[in-house]
């Protein structure tokens, strides 16, 4: 009898334990995961992985949006992105929005305070939360690099030297190519645009008026 009480007594606590684990909360790395980062605002071909993606679709962590016509994604948070013939990838660290740039032009507008990391080639740009940052970063495949800034500073880290300097609306960054493991930081006016390094003939703004709302602060 004693016996036959353990044994239920031991079964009682095991299936209490699968019932604990079973109704415990997702952990937070798997809340952040499964987190909607914004929508997506477009006229063209735009892919999120495999899938085509419509106006209104909304991304998560981790996505990779491809664009070839002028995509705009809308950040919960406020921020804009603007790609057209691009590919990115876009995450969340903790607070910070992480995006992965491979190829083509983004336009961005990020607002006061939001941490931002973008990664494109052997370059990491961060910093500059102490005011709204607007400018537009051109990626190629051939290595070239091209960062503009109208409002704002980013800090350039060369992930490969160490070494880095600030991209401010005085001061532009270009990457001439793959051979080039340097960054010229000059006037406003580079010798090559964002656009031009794309791929992207006049770096017109989508037909809707991304381009207008690229220029505008979020609160406006």
């Amino acid at each position: 009898m004693v016996q036959r009480s353990l044994h239920f007594k031991t079964l009682a606590m095991a299936i209490a334990l699968l019932i604990v684990v079973a109704s415990a909360p997702f952990s937070v790395a798997e809340t952040v995961a499964g987190s909607p980062l914004g929508t997506i605002v477009t006229t063209g071909n735009v892919t999120v992985g495999n899938a085509t993606a419509p106006t209104g679709t909304t991304i998560f962590t981790g996505d990779r949006v491809t664009s070839l016509q002028p995509t705009l994604i809308n950040f919960n948070g406020g921020s804009r992105i603007e790609m057209t013939k691009a590919a990115a990838t876009f995450s969340r660290q903790g607070k910070t929005l992480v995006v992965q740039s491979d190829q083509g032009l983004l336009r961005f507008n990020f607002k006061q305070g939001e941490s931002v990391q973008i990664n494109a080639g052997k370059f990491r740009f961060t910093g500059g939360t102490e005011s709204e940052r607007i400018g537009e970063l051109g990626v190629n495949q051939s290595g070239q690099l091209v960062m503009t800034m109208t409002k704002g500073s980013f800090k350039a880290l060369n992930t490969e030297t160490g070494e880095s300097l600030d991209v401010t609306p005085a001061a532009s960054m270009t990457v001439a190519g793959a051979g080039q493991t340097g960054a010229a930081a000059g006037g406003s006016k580079t010798a090559m645009t964002a656009a031009l390094v794309a791929g992207v003939a006049g770096g017109a703004g989508i037909a809707f008026g991304v381009k207008d709302a690229l220029t505008k602060s979020p609160s406006n």
